[in-house]
């Protein structure tokens, strides 16, 4: 059967117009009857209605992308056979390509807002065991929002439930995706895991910050680039300046053994961290659901009265659990969220979030700001870097909000001290 603009399929979907194609499906405007919803229709090709491993990989996708709830993930209504034509009916995401704005040049701070969107769908997708495996601009839709841009991911096509049935859809030496943003793994046949998705995503950050995938060339070159060369520096014709720590970030993300790189939650929170817009990081988090609304209500109030009662307050770089912050509270300790404009009182301390690098404590030590720093229990390395940095403190995780109010009390009185002579 082949699909005709303004025809049915399965009785309730009109066809409007082909939005698309890519290499199994191809993607129309349609309108959902009875209740005139505006929808994506995905068709398995014709020519591939027949193969059983399409047809597997296409019901995949339906799965695996309702399996996450998250608000950049594209909603599907609906997957069924039409006169033995498969389909998947889904959100109709209206936006800009994210080619498009790297080929524009999307800037350094538009760059780390999209890459910790993408982080935070990618950590969502992977607590549910889910991992995309094909991620590149192509498969990003930017919309524009009241708030500001707000990054749609687009094809799980390729992905695949870890715990869900069947396991793996390749065997072993089987190479699938797009080689300037396969991962070593990948490029191996190898197992892939949520690392394959944050290196994906490191060379979705290299482009955005230099218009170019981090190796080019022939495809046997990018595998064998992918697979053996080290990350290539942000230098060049078109590259950006970026703050050491962001470099630090991408390069992490671009290690070539998967144990080596950050998960994506961390590279999430490293990349709000760097957001030099903190009020739309936070913003982003609670849109996300990092913050609750009860949280996010009683920070926004905490703020506006940061500096006028002589409390003493702690600005947060990066994002801490909302329970924290409330805990804060809880023990007199007003708590926001650390911004360039934002007035900090002779009574302000620092908390920096972990992942944050020792060039970020150290630039917020030099203000003369004390400054704690989180760390896990057992980073004894880290934790020396950090203090010879200029840390005033450290808080090893899991952090506790009372341990934290008498850290800031001692700083606090130790700052006084030595004010007074």
């Amino acid at each position: 059967m082949s699909v005709v603009i303004g025809g049915l399929i399965a009785g309730r979907y009109r066809v409007e117009a082909e939005l698309g194609r890519g290499g199994m499906g191809v993607v129309y405007r349609a309108v959902q009857l009875p209740m005139e919803r505006a929808v994506a229709l995905k068709v398995l090709k014709k020519e591939l209605t027949g193969d059983a491993r399409a047809r597997v990989r296409f019901e995949r996708e339906a799965r695996a992308a309702s399996a996450l709830a998250h608000p950049s993930a594209v909603a599907i209504h609906d997957f069924g056979e039409h006169e033995g034509m498969a389909y998947l009916a889904m959100e109709l995401v209206e936006g800009r390509g994210l080619r498009a704005l790297i080929e524009e040049g999307a800037g350094v701070a538009r760059a780390i807002d999209l890459a910790a969107q993408l982080a935070d769908v990618l950590a969502s997708a992977h607590e549910a065991g889910l991992v995309h495996r094909d991620l590149k601009p192509e498969n990003v839709i930017v919309e524009a929002t009241v708030e500001g841009d707000r990054v749609r991911v687009l094809d799980f096509g390729l992905a695949f439930l870890e715990r869900g049935p069947g396991g793996r859809m390749t065997r072993e030496g089987i190479v699938v995706g797009t080689p300037e943003y396969l991962s070593p793994e990948q490029a191996r046949g190898e197992d892939v895991g949520p690392a394959t998705d944050v290196y994906a995503l490191a060379c979705v950050l290299h482009e955005l910050l230099t218009r170019r995938p981090p190796f080019a060339g022939s495809e046997l070159d990018v595998l064998t680039k992918q697979m053996f060369a080290p990350p290539p520096p942000l230098s060049g014709a078109g590259a950006l300046e970026v703050p050491a720590a962001l470099d630090e970030l991408r390069r992490a993300m671009l290690e070539k053994q998967p144990a080596r790189r950050p998960s994506a939650a961390e590279a999430r929170d490293r990349l709000r961290a760097l957001d030099p817009d903190p009020d739309r990081a936070r913003a982003r988090a609670r849109q996300d659901g990092y913050l609750g609304p009860r949280a996010a209500r009683m920070v926004d109030a905490a703020r506006a009265t940061a500096s006028s009662d002589g409390a003493l307050e702690v600005a947060i770089a990066g994002t801490l659990d909302a329970e924290l912050v409330l805990g804060l509270m809880a023990n007199g300790i007003t708590a926001f969220t650390l911004s360039d404009d934002e007035p900090l009182g002779p009574e302000t301390a620092v908390i920096v979030a972990p992942g944050a690098s020792e060039e970020v404590v150290a630039e917020l030590a030099r203000s003369g700001l004390p400054v704690i720093a989180a760390i896990d229990r057992a980073d004894v390395a880290r934790l020396s870097t950090l203090l010879r940095a200029g840390a005033a403190d450290v808080a090893t995780r899991p952090l506790s909000a009372p341990d934290l109010a008498k850290k800031i009390r001692r700083l606090a009185r130790d700052r006084a001290r030595r004010q007074r002579g």
